[in-house]
């Protein structure tokens, strides 16, 4: 798929890079790396901005999941694989969504 308007999508990527806030724990102010989320050897182009401690706790479950993100030798297995590396990113994404949704129930019932 082209992107239609690249140089916005670029501005806006540059801003969450300089934001320096982690997508799944929302800190700021640590180190920021750019986490392949299906794997760079499968897609370079899908990142997202981790904090470090993110960063390696959602390669540890890509390693437990039996994630291999290695070059694979056809498109089927690059397929399979990038699919589940990014299984176990949403997971966790999906969980710090639910945590958000939490922290926000709890301040609604506060006087």
């Amino acid at each position: 798929m082209m992107d239609e308007k690249p140089i916005e999508t670029s501005r806006r990527r540059t801003r969450r890079l300089e934001q320096g806030r982690c997508l799944l724990c929302g800190r700021t102010g640590f180190l920021i790396e750019q986490d392949h989320t299906a794997g760079q050897n499968h897609d370079e182009f899908l990142t997202a901005p981790l904090c470090l401690a993110c960063h390696a706790m959602v390669t540890e479950l890509r390693r437990r999941a039996d994630a291999d993100m290695r070059r694979q030798r056809n498109l089927r297995l690059t397929v399979k694989c990038a699919l589940n590396a990014t299984a176990v990113f949403l997971r966790m994404l999906a969980d710090a969504m639910h945590r958000w949704a939490q922290l926000l129930s709890e301040e609604e019932s506060l006087p």
